[in-house]
């Protein structure tokens, strides 16, 4: 009885591990690179998921307008870029991040506020 116990143990010990492996391995993969819009103004924008220590380069496109920003992810692949311009809360914009080691990210076209109601969409890229 004591031997199959024993048994038991290494094979339950074995399987605990053989699971927090996994678990450790799936959350070691890198993480998807994105952007997301962190403040309207000024307007910044953070970027994940990019290589450690990659030189990136963000482009703003607004009504046809681009602003472009340089900077560098830091040793978690993260970045805060901003842009001093002014955006009305229809403007529609994209943006796109391109990492020297080939990672990229970008943010479909959309507005600054969700629920806009103005059909004109004002927005340019005229500094503050």
């Amino acid at each position: 009885m004591a031997k199959l116990m024993a048994t038991l143990c290494l094979c339950l010990l074995a399987l605990v591990s053989a699971v927090a492996g996994f678990a450790g391995g799936a959350g070691a993969q890198a993480q998807r690179p994105s952007l997301a819009v962190t403040d309207t103004r000024p307007f910044q924008v953070r970027g994940s998921g990019f290589e450690p220590r990659e030189r990136v380069q963000v482009l703003l496109a607004v009504n046809g307008a681009q602003r472009w920003r340089s900077t560098v992810a830091d040793a978690a692949g993260v970045f805060t870029v901003e842009f001093r311009v002014s955006l009305g809360p229809c403007a529609r914009f994209t943006m796109q991040a391109f990492g020297s080691k080939g990672t990229r990210a970008r943010i479909l076209p959309r507005r600054v506020q969700i629920d806009c109601v103005s059909p004109s969409g004002g927005g340019s890229l005229g500094g503050r």
